[in-house]
């Protein structure tokens, strides 16, 4: 068994866990996911209200935030209500954006609407027809088979994809370079009534460059020799962005993992908590187009001889009865304080995939966890606030808390194998 915090250092901790605020959380997500916002997607007006909404909290807080542009290449989105309608053999009818059909992220814009028949692709060529596609290569096959299309005269590119348990597709806001030619994707149960029919579909797409910025704030440690050993905690805040005409809240998709950020920062300065190493808390953004974000902080960090432990936090809205952590490389302190941590709560944790932000600091040679409890209907318009459970942002809270405490007062165990840890 590992060991576990001092008696006197476990009451504290315990009357720690207990500061954390689940209400005011829940504010901040329903803050976060008001229409205003739409979606936060990075480089949009409505990202930028959320970044002023993260940076007066942690003020508000008793901290001292500061932010950091960095560039994101380029984003794509919508800039008008898209179309796709078909005619015969079969009755003719107007698809739904997002529940019958989205853009493919590959896709080429179409600004105007194009009418062609609908034939299967089979190599032989089509002039001013749609293809339909049994099959979507990857990578550099799917670049090669839409020049052909586009070679053979076909309008543009007909693909599967299968809804999410929501009802929607999934808005999917970034993939490989664009091909030459629009690309739809259409539920797939309604793929193949199209064959034989005549489409007609617009799809104004817009791909530009622009800025991304995340919020840092720290509490100072008591050590100075725990200056360049901080303990980090983030949690993305930019959002898939809204639909022309449709909202998308993003609630669980990060709100959650944004709102416990907050109130963890905000129960540690309320609670006067001091820890030999400093804690520092980081807002990113542009982790749904790349967890662009994260891969400049960690850059940073690992630049200016800064060796955080990392925990990062993804969806915590629901839990599914066990938390799910994803260590990386020499994180062994991490997972004796989360081991720690989860047996002092009775909360459970499991091994589990965290494709997040995580990942990027463990790229940059950094030890870090990504914490996840889950999300109802992410990427979609039902990634609403009320799909998210308060009892699941306080276990989030709580177990952060501790965590970071016990990483920063350096009481986390350090021998044997943890009971509660998840394992690899």
């Amino acid at each position: 068994m590992s060991r576990t915090a001092h008696p006197g250092v476990e009451e504290r901790l315990r009357a720690l866990a207990g500061a954390f605020d689940e209400t005011r959380a829940m504010e901040i997500v329903q803050a976060l996911c008001a229409e205003p916002l739409s979606g936060r997607a990075v480089g949009t007006p409505g990202r930028d209200r959320a970044m002023a909404l993260v940076t007066d909290r942690l003020h508000a807080s008793g901290l001292r935030p500061e932010t950091h542009a960095f560039p994101v290449p380029e984003v794509f989105r919508l800039t008008s209500p898209p179309m796709l309608t078909v005619r015969g053999p079969r009755p003719s009818r107007t698809f739904e954006h997002r529940r019958d059909y989205a853009e493919h992220p590959r896709s080429a814009s179409m600004g105007t609407a194009v009418e062609g028949p609908v034939a299967r692709w089979d190599g032989t060529p089509r002039p001013g027809a749609w293809c339909l596609l049994d099959r979507v290569p990857q990578g550099r096959a799917f670049t090669d088979l839409a020049a052909a299309v586009r070679a053979a005269g076909g309008l543009g590119l007909l693909t599967s994809q299968r809804p999410a348990s929501s009802g929607f597709l999934t808005k999917r806001v970034v993939g490989g370079a664009p091909v030459d030619l629009p690309v739809i994707a259409v539920r797939e149960e309604h793929l193949p009534a199209l064959e034989g029919g005549t489409v007609r579909a617009l799809l104004p797409l817009r791909r530009d460059a622009v800025t991304g910025t995340n919020v840092t704030a720290a509490l100072p440690g008591a050590d100075p020799a725990g200056r360049d050993r901080p303990v980090l905690v983030t949690a993305h805040y930019d959002g898939v962005g809204a639909d022309p005409g449709r909202h998308f809240p993003c609630a669980g998709d990060n709100a959650s993992g944004t709102a416990v950020l907050l109130g963890v920062a905000h129960a540690l300065v309320a609670e006067g908590f001091q820890g030999a190493r400093p804690v520092v808390f980081a807002a990113l953004d542009a982790e749904e187009v790349g967890a662009l974000g994260s891969q400049h902080h960690a850059r940073r960090l690992v630049a200016t001889g800064s060796r955080p432990d990392v925990l990062n936090l993804d969806m915590a809205a629901k839990f599914n009865g066990a938390v799910a952590v994803e260590l990386g490389p020499r994180s062994r302190e991490i997972r004796q304080a989360l081991d720690q941590a989860g047996r002092m709560l009775g909360i459970p944790l499991a091994a589990g995939p965290v494709a997040s932000d995580n990942r990027q600091y463990a790229s940059a040679g950094l030890p870090a966890a990504g914490i996840g409890l889950g999300a109802a209907h992410y990427h979609s318009p039902m990634d609403s606030p009320d799909h998210v459970d308060p009892a699941a942002l306080r276990m989030a809270g709580r177990l952060l808390l501790v965590t970071v405490a016990l990483l920063a007062l350096d009481e986390a165990g350090d021998a044997g194998e943890p009971t509660n840890a998840p394992k690899h």
